[in-house]
């Protein structure tokens, strides 16, 4: 009964530190507390007081990076496109230019020769403008 009420004292009184909820207790090197203690030394109390600090500065650094190549990866395929775009138009071009160069071949056999009945040189022209059109394609598609 003696050692509960001594144990009870000792720990409603400890006389080697102090600290209430919440509060910093200083515990000299070599101490004997008796409850249960976390201890930092200064640099362990740096790191964390720094800690959050570092976060931020690295995680800005990762987010400024993953920016920039989300960018160049976005102006890449800009210019993969724009690439594409000027083939397109280029293939077209030639594709009409060889269209009027086919009709302006049949309006001079028309003019040469009004003995060839008209539905003869619509079926002929129909027939040349879908082989080059086809022609065309299969050199463009390789």
């Amino acid at each position: 009964m003696r050692s509960k009420i001594l144990l009870l004292l000792a720990l409603a009184c400890p006389s080697t530190a102090w600290g209430g909820e919440g509060k910093f207790s200083l515990v000299p090197r070599s101490g004997v507390v008796k409850f249960d203690a976390t201890c930092f030394d200064d640099q362990a109390m740096a790191k964390i007081l720094t800690f959050r600090e570092f976060i931020a500065v690295e995680l800005n650094a990762a987010c400024t990076f993953e920016k920039d190549k989300m960018l160049l990866d976005h102006s890449l395929e800009i210019e993969n496109l724009e690439i594409e775009k000027q083939g397109l138009e280029e293939r077209y071009l030639i594709e009409i230019n060889t269209r009027d160069e086919e009709i302006e071949v049949l309006r001079n056999i028309t003019k040469k020769n009004k003995k060839l009945s008209i539905p003869v040189v619509i079926a002929t022209s129909i027939v040349a403008g879908f082989g080059v059109g086809f022609g065309t394609y299969h050199l463009a598609s390789r």
